[in-house]
């Protein structure tokens, strides 16, 4: 009869240990391999190492030169809705920093209770009355690191809200102004199609006065109105690109899209260094906002399936009371001895159905998920950056080329028309000319701003806080 007795305690004992040996152990689902991603040591295409002369945002500060690109970058970090959103997501992550952080605590309450109660019993009826007054104080031990782990899960969520922050932040920056050198191509080729269509109304005087002369054939008169309207039509539809380009502005700066605030915007496209300095590809794991995100939502995942596991052990709380009752509210605490207990206990779950091991299960399956997602994200990033590179260098040798193009052809557009004008060549010369120094005009500008919207994108990758340093340090001299 004494075996039963000493066979439970050595077996609650030895059962106790086994929890707590495994209760504490880690139970993360990340892999080594994704926690030390094998990065090359450079990009595929060779490019400068940034030094000390020239950091890795290279031309950027020449990108948001103009005093009002920088007015209406500052304009925009304070109205954005989308960056209002963002910081609104931060400081929700932070109450819950608050929220979690409470468990280092215990927990005091006060309670205060008045009854009145009727008794019928065959003797008749007895009304009694009770009042009482309880201080509660609870604490729960953390003897598993339950409450560490939903305190790190919250820390590294906060993490990522901050991340997120920064990185709605350069993305207002980025939007804004890839859509102001957006805005500024349009109004250049604007601008080209007007002259464009001058000259074309010039020649058409030229070819009309030579047709009434008997120079010219009527042919040629009908080929040129035709060009002049064509062109006329093309300057309307560019007005309500630039219109479009303009609306687009106002919405990233949360306002109104009357496309009345950007009419007068009258700069060059920047021209930018041939040279590209960036860093390395282990840098990007440190400045690129996206990636540094996706792998803060992956360790919180992680923490996450900690305090799945450690939910399936026992949890220790400790309680004390101290109070007074009576049968009037009006004497409670009139200076008699107070009431007082102390308590332990241990609570463990015994049967639920598998719900706690299902739930463990699922936020393993999420890490995983989220594992997989940051592979994606890293993947992805490395990816735009090996386009970005290789498209710098495309895009600089094609506006070498175009610029050529266009210098050569304007030149041949004059010399046809000049030899038409003498005779020495037909009106269909002149075409083929003109349409050729237009579309090299044309990719002249097109290029330029394609090579802007790579450099900006790029600098939102490898700029990191360092583009948000930028960016405050240049509005701030114009508040």
């Amino acid at each position: 009869m004494d075996l039963l007795p000493n066979f439970n305690v050595r077996t609650l004992a030895i059962s106790f240990a086994v929890l707590l040996f495994t209760g504490c152990s880690q139970t993360s689902a990340i892999s080594d391999k994704t926690r030390n991603l094998n990065l090359p040591t450079n990009w595929q295409q060779e490019v400068s190492a940034p030094n000390s002369e020239l950091s890795a945002l290279g031309d950027w500060s020449l990108i948001i030169a103009d005093y009002r690109l920088q007015s209406v970058i500052a304009k925009a970090l304070t109205q954005s809705p989308e960056l209002i959103a963002a910081y609104n997501d931060l400081q929700i992550a932070k109450e819950q920093l608050t929220v979690t952080g409470a468990s280092d605590y215990p927990a005091l309450t006060l309670s205060l209770d008045n009854s009145r109660r009727k008794s019928v019993s065959s003797d008749g009826s007895t009304i009694t009355n009770s009042a009482g007054i309880d201080l509660n104080l609870s604490y729960e031990v953390d003897i598993w690191g339950k409450l560490s782990a939903e305190q790190q899960q919250s820390s590294l969520q906060f993490q990522a809200s901050k991340v997120a922050f920064e990185q709605a932040k350069n993305n207002i920056v980025t939007d804004v102004v890839g859509a102001w050198f957006a805005l500024v191509e349009a109004q250049k080729l604007l601008g080209l199609y007007q002259v464009r269509a001058e000259n074309l109304e010039s020649n058409y005087d030229i070819i009309n006065s030579s047709y009434k002369l008997g120079l010219s054939e009527a042919l040629d008169v009908y080929l040129n109105q035709n060009n002049v309207n064509s062109e006329l039509a093309r300057i309307e539809q560019q007005k309500q690109t630039v219109l479009e380009k303009q609306r687009a502005l106002d919405v990233l700066l949360g306002q109104y899209p009357t496309g009345d605030n950007f009419s007068d915007i009258e700069i060059a496209l920047p021209q930018l260094e041939q040279s590209l300095f960036t860093a390395l590809p282990a840098d990007v794991l440190t400045n690129s906002f996206a990636i540094q995100q996706s792998w803060f939502s992956l360790l919180a995942a992680d923490a996450g399936l900690a305090v799945a596991h450690k939910n399936r052990f026992p949890s220790l709380n400790l309680t004390a009371s101290t109070g007074d009752s009576s049968d009037e509210l009006s004497n409670l605490l009139d200076g008699g001895a107070l009431a007082w207990s102390v308590a332990g206990s241990l609570t463990a779950p015994l049967f639920n159905a598998g719900r706690l091991k299902s739930l463990e299960e699922q936020a393993r399956l999420t890490v995983k998920k989220q594992e997989q997602q940051y592979l994606t994200a890293v993947f992805t990033e490395f990816a735009d950056m090996e386009n970005r590179i290789s498209s710098h260098s495309t895009l600089t040798k094609q506006l070498a080329y175009y610029k050529k193009a266009e210098e050569n052809a304007v030149a041949a557009e004059t010399l046809a028309f000049n030899q038409y004008v003498k005779g020495l060549n037909s009106y269909t010369t002149v075409l083929e000319a003109q349409r050729r120094a237009f579309d090299a005009q044309v990719s002249v500008i097109q290029v330029s701003n394609q090579l802007i919207q790579n450099r900006i994108a790029m600098y939102a990758k490898l700029g990191g806080s360092d583009l948000a340093q930028t960016i405050e340090q240049k509005v701030s001299t114009i508040n």
